[in-house]
């Protein structure tokens, strides 16, 4: 049978008649395992907070409130039902036809089948909406080019557990650095039964998106079969770098009692494996710009390099201080649960509930090159006494310099030379519970009352093993730990004594934005040259809860007036705990290191260039050492994770402090940063008015009203005492134990008009207006962080200012929260042309415009701290509200199916979109720039062919460049030639996707199925102000699903 959102069960063979106030009640019979499971998933279309138009029945579980209600489809005869992937977009046009807001949507045939892994892929078919992604899949989304989007579960508060993640060797510096936002990639799209975006609200729409509202809508256990209905899908899958086959599948059963009661429970996991060649020279933002050249005169062996080995050269140039080629191996398991019922208590009154689970569990393992630039992060000149003397471009060698300074190719010499592992695995869970009791007397009055509560933690556990095959010298004899090359630490120049460093080739790839490198010498995997230098472990733990109430009442007045109000009230807490593995002595001792005093006795860094530390080689613990191929620099010595103890953060500076000869040592434990540490309440109620007017015979259809809400904010982190104390010898080696703590209150109100207006141009054409003030709440952790700072140790180029030693830690940058930020809030309007000229077919025009205010943004802020040096200007990463902005633009949509004649079964579809926009972000270059994400061009074009059960399709989906606002940032900055500050914009480079699946019906009851993504192995890749300036680069090849899927 073909399950329909109203209960609808409908004959499968194609051809049939029926009329068309049915057609838009029909799902066709999924032609894949994923969309089956979920058939007759599809909820009530209506979102949110509205009882204006009485719901279509058997929608136990759609959204308490739930305005736009889909209208049924005029009367027309001749129609022909069709089935598979076709039906899914006839339903999804017919839901976007029907409805009285202007919104796009996805039935259920549609999820989970092209391939969509999860919510995110989905999503990014839809005009408007483009997303971002990580390891190959799809995480958070961005609609008309905006990323602060409410996002609903059947109209009510929804947790995933990835609302705000940390990941990489920077989350170790604390207050979320390199962090990321709202990623839906946990929530499978088996789970799902369909979903609507909405582009302009009405007063009784859940506010919290400026962007749009995306509502996902749940299982409704009435719209199943009479009696038992079981269905499922087993797949493997494969991507072209982890090249092993891992399963995914999924189980969903139902029993409908009778039309008055129906339960069901479904269940999903999904266990991928991806390797993303990854590049990055963003971590570290001790750039310079200098002239200087290395000639290829050492001195007499053994008399290391010094300062007059330096000139001048003839032309400035751009150096990072590392750049990161890293092997990114990615083990990601998933998974989904849900269950519900649904009953009609009596022809007034019906009851439904719906749970649903997600669980995600990440094992990240990252093996890198740190090419050595300025691995020192030595600071830049001064006005006086212009670029710094550096191991830099190699004198006589060819090198090629473009105009703005970018190295396209050159030799580097080098005085330091670096490996790393880092593993992180990461948990992310939540559930979610809603209840909602309606009633409809059928006589023009309806009420709602619904609640829901959703409750999701996520917890990271992390540690890093730097591995040094440059010269590095114990702290606690003074003698080199290796017989490596260089200068000790990796420093500028050595002294007497020191020995040669080494050479390396460099390319930047051209606009590529991937660079490569050679090495003339096996510096990188020397056993003689081996040291497991530095090694550290932290953690991020995050508890989350929301809730809502609401109740709802709408009064027809007479016909064609509808009055409705309502009221809700919701709440979300955030704790956030940050902190860091710290280890002392076995028997609790200070530990001897060449830090001043002043600290406590435990230590965040095992390293023996600082202190007295046990530490192993690679001759004197060979176990440790595995050669890995990494993709950019060829075969590199790194730590070995697993007979390193990595995998177990919480004891991993115990199994390096034995593993050095130290001994038995159990003094390893978790304390809190309480500068990264926060809890963060928030607070808000929420009252509406509005009135529809039009009747569903009318031509016209207005919808009116108002919406106020307040909100208040409770907010608890920290700040440094003006004499700071540790745990551990510095801020840097361990925690403050004496921040104070800070509460900051808030309160303000939001009133938020909306308009939206529909008029029919005869059957098939529709014209729609709306307009709207709307808002979209700060992220929580951004109001929370508090202020950490980074820390690096330079050698031989700055005097300490506590010891007189050119040798200490200077300021490396940082990141902070920001209490005061304003939430996001904007005036827009939209304008929309709709023509339904055949059956499964449209095209649409819309323009639209959106004035943000109190615009937010992540900026990289140049900050003076003091350090060991005196004080280092650095960039500390700080949200802002940056003025306002504005965005604009034209979206076209067209969707075509062939009925009949040769070209029968095949079929278009596709869209594409224009945005303008501003807002202010001033650099050294510009005052204002485009709204980050926002690219001028992005298109998608899917082209599909279904007939006699045989199915194929493929979809390719581009955007262009834009400013980026991942995890990179929108702005990068460091200092010039003359220590002045240079703000650089970062550019998210064009790119597309090619994405294909085919599959065979075997009969009624078994199907086969082959999918793809990212069939051209597109990578990913951000610029630093030119093209060819790389700065980030993600590559995780294509991957593949196949299986059998099957249905009773």
């Amino acid at each position: 049978m073909r399950i329909g959102p109203n209960n609808k069960a409908q004959s499968e063979q194609e051809g049939n008649l029926m009329k068309r106030q049915y057609l838009a009640r029909v799902f066709a019979r999924s032609a894949s395992a994923s969309a089956m499971i979920v058939a007759g998933l599809a909820g009530n279309p209506l979102l949110a907070q509205s009882a204006a138009q009485p719901a279509p029945a058997a929608t136990g579980t759609a959204p308490a409130s739930a305005a736009p209600a889909t209208k049924p489809a005029e009367d027309v005869t001749n129609a022909i039902i069709v089935s598979g992937y076709r039906a899914s977009l006839r339903s999804a046009i017919n839901t976007k036809r029907n409805s009285d807001l202007l919104l796009e949507s996805i039935a259920p045939e549609d999820i989970g089948k092209f391939p969509d892994q999860n919510v995110a892929e989905s999503l990014q078919r839809l005009p408007g909406v483009q997303i971002d992604r990580s390891n190959g899949q799809g995480t958070s989304v961005l609609i008309d080019g905006l990323r602060q989007n409410a996002t609903l579960l059947n109209g009510e508060v929804f947790l995933t557990g990835r609302e705000f993640y940390v990941s990489g060797e920077a989350s170790g510096g604390g207050a979320g650095a390199n962090s990321q936002y709202a990623s839906l990639e946990g929530v499978p799209s088996e789970e799902i039964g369909g979903i609507d975006v909405y582009k302009n609200p009405q007063a009784s729409t859940v506010e919290g998106g400026i962007g749009g509202t995306i509502n996902l809508k749940g299982i409704d256990p009435l719209a199943q079969k009479q009696g038992l209905t079981i269905a499922g899908n087993l797949r493997g899958t494969v991507s072209s770098g982890a090249k092993k086959v891992t399963p995914d599948g999924t189980l969903f059963v139902s029993y409908k009692v009778s039309d008055n009661f129906a339960a069901f429970a479904a269940v999903s996991y999904d266990h991928e494996k991806t390797l993303t060649d990854t590049f990055q020279d963003a971590n570290r933002n001790q750039w310079l710009i200098t002239d200087y050249v290395t000639t290829p005169q050492f001195g007499p062996n053994g008399g290391g390099l010094t300062a007059a080995s330096f000139a001048p050269g003839s032309k400035n140039y751009l150096i990072p201080q590392l750049a990161y080629f890293t092997n990114d191996n990615d083990d990601r398991k998933i998974f989904g649960a849900s269950a519900g019922f649904n009953a009609k208590l009596s022809d007034d009154l019906s009851l439904s509930f719906v749970w649903f689970h997600s669980h995600e569990d990440d094992t990240d393992i990252q093996y890198s090159d740190k090419v050595w630039f300025n691995g020192q992060g030595a600071s830049a000149g001064t006005p006086s006494s212009p670029g710094t003397a550096l191991p830099a471009l190699l004198a006589g060698s060819p090198s090629s310099i473009d105009s703005n300074g970018v190295v396209q190719s050159g030799s580097f010499y080098a005085n330091g030379a670096e490996t790393a592992t880092l593993y992180q695995n990461t948990t992310a869970h939540a559930d979610n519970y809603q209840a909602k009791l309606k009633f409809d007397n059928k006589e023009g009055l309806r009420l709602n009352f619904g609640g829901a509560y959703s409750k999701a933690a996520s917890d990271l556990e992390a540690d890093q093993a730097d591995v040094e095959h440059g010269q590095y010298n114990s702290y606690a004899t003074g003698l080199p730990t290796t017989s490596a090359p260089g200068c000790n630490t990796g420093a500028s120049t050595c002294a007497t004594g020191g020995t040669p460093g080494y050479s390396f080739n460099w390319a930047n790839g051209g606009t590529s934005g991937l660079p490569s490198v050679s090495y003339n010498s096996n510096v990188l995997n020397n056993p003689n040259y081996t040291l497991f230098k530095s090694n550290w472990a932290w953690a991020n733990k995050t508890d989350q809860s929301a809730w809502d109430v609401h109740f709802d009442a709408a009064w027809d007045v007479r016909p064609g007036i509808t009055i409705e109000a309502g009221a809700r009230g919701a709440g979300r807490d955030v704790q956030q705990i940050f902190g860091r593995y710290l280890i002392t002595s076995p028997d609790g001792s200070p530990i001897n290191t060449s830090i001043a005093t002043g600290g406590g006795n435990y230590v965040y860094y095992l390293d023996p260039g600082y202190a007295g530390l046990p530490y192993s080689t690679a001759l004197s613990n060979p176990n440790l050492a595995m050669n890995v191929n990494n993709f950019g620099a060829g075969s590199i010595t790194v730590k070995n994770p697993y007979t390193g103890g990595m995998t177990n953060p919480s004891t991993y500076l115990e199994t390096v402090w034995s593993g050095g000869g130290g001994g038995t040592n159990t003094t390893e434990k978790f304390f809190e940063d309480t500068l990264s540490s926060f809890e963060v309440n928030s607070k808000t109620t929420a009252a509406y008015l509005m009135t529809d007017i039009g009747e569903k015979s009318s031509a016209y259809h207005l919808n009116v009203g108002v919406r106020f809400v307040s909100t208040w904010l409770d907010i608890n982190n920290a700040q440094t005492a003006p004499v700071p104390t540790f745990y551990g010898t510095a801020s840097w080696n361990g925690v403050n134990n004496n921040n104070v703590p800070v509460t900051t209150d808030r309160q303000y109100n939001d009133v938020l008009p909306s308009l939206n207006f529909e008029y029919k141009l005869g059957d098939h054409q529709i014209i729609r207006l709306g307009a709207a003030k709307v808002m979209s709440p700060q992220d929580l952790f951004s109001l929370g962080l508090g202020n950490t700072f980074n820390f690096t140790r330079q050698v031989g180029s700055r005097t300490n200012v506590n010891t007189g030693v050119a040798d200490g830690f200077a300021f490396a940058g940082g990141s902070s929260g920001n209490t005061q930020l304003d939430p996001y809030r904007a005036w827009q309007g939209v304008a929309d042309y709709e023509n339904y000229f055949a059956p499964g077919s449209m095209i649409s025009v819309a323009a639209f415009y959106k004035k943000v205010l109190n615009f937010v943004e992540t900026l990289n802020v140049p900050t003076l701290v003091n350090d060991d040096f005196g004080g280092t200007v650095a960039d500390v990463t700080k949200p802002e509200n940056a003025g306002s902005g504005y965005i604009y633009g034209l979206e076209l949509s067209a969707q075509w199916q062939a009925r009949d004649g040769i070209l029968q079964g095949f079929g278009l579809a596709g869209n594409y979109t224009r945005s303008e926009s501003s807002a202010s972000l001033p650099t050294s270059f510009t005052t204002n720039a485009p709204i980050p994400g926002v690219a001028k061009n992005a298109f998608t074009l899917n082209g599909f062919y279904e007939s006699h059960g045989f199915s194929a399709r493929l979809s390719y989906s581009w955007r262009d460049k834009s400013i980026n606002d991942s995890a990179a940032g929108a702005t990068f900055a460091f200092n010039n030639q003359i220590g002045v500050s240079q703000t650089y914009e970062v550019f998210s480079a064009p790119y597309g996707q090619l994405d294909g699946q085919i599959g065979y019906d075997v009969n009624r009851n078994f199907g086969l199925v082959f999918s793809a993504q990212n069939l051209t192995k597109t990578a990913q890749h951000t610029y630093l102000q030119w093209p060819n300036e790389p700065f980030t680069y993600f590559n995780s090849g294509h991957r593949f699903f196949f299986g059998a899927k099957f249905k009773y």
